[in-house]
């Protein structure tokens, strides 16, 4: 607690916005379907696949399987992602907290992003590292 109890309850209203805001994230889960409507798949806020349906006859699709889980999947993600920029506008709107994380940003810098596109070997081993924690599997590095 600080001196100033204006200061103090703004901090404990953006602290119950925050709290709110987290909540609701763990909610949100985003849909897309692909084919028609034939697959289906379902995400979290993070974009992790938490569902998946196909129709029982998903061998007839033989080689376009594939490509309509992912596009399903990419459409679950866009969803999520429009809930989830929803769900954070109690704290995005908030000029408060807009102009402390421009503090934060001026006063620390913004990280460097990588720009780099993944080498194939990067990208089979994030695909298996990620098959194996959806299927709970211990995933082991073999560098």
């Amino acid at each position: 607690m600080s001196a100033d109890p204006e200061y103090d309850a703004a901090i404990d209203e953006i602290r119950t916005k925050a709290n709110r805001v987290q909540a609701t994230l763990a909610k949100v889960r985003g849909t897309g379907t692909a084919g028609n409507g034939a697959v289906s798949a379902t995400v979290d806020a993070a974009g992790h696949l938490r569902g998946l349906k196909l129709p029982r006859d998903a061998h007839r699709l033989g080689d376009r399987l594939a490509s309509l889980i992912l596009e399903a999947a990419a459409n679950a993600e866009r969803d999520a992602a429009t809930k989830s920029a929803a769900a954070m506008l109690p704290l995005t709107d908030d000029s408060r907290v807009v102009e402390g994380l421009k503090s934060v940003r001026e006063a620390f810098g913004t990280p460097p992003r990588s720009t780099a596109p993944l080498t194939d070997a990067e990208v089979e081993a994030a695909d298996d590292a990620y098959f194996a924690r959806l299927n709970g599997a211990a995933v082991y590095d073999e560098a």
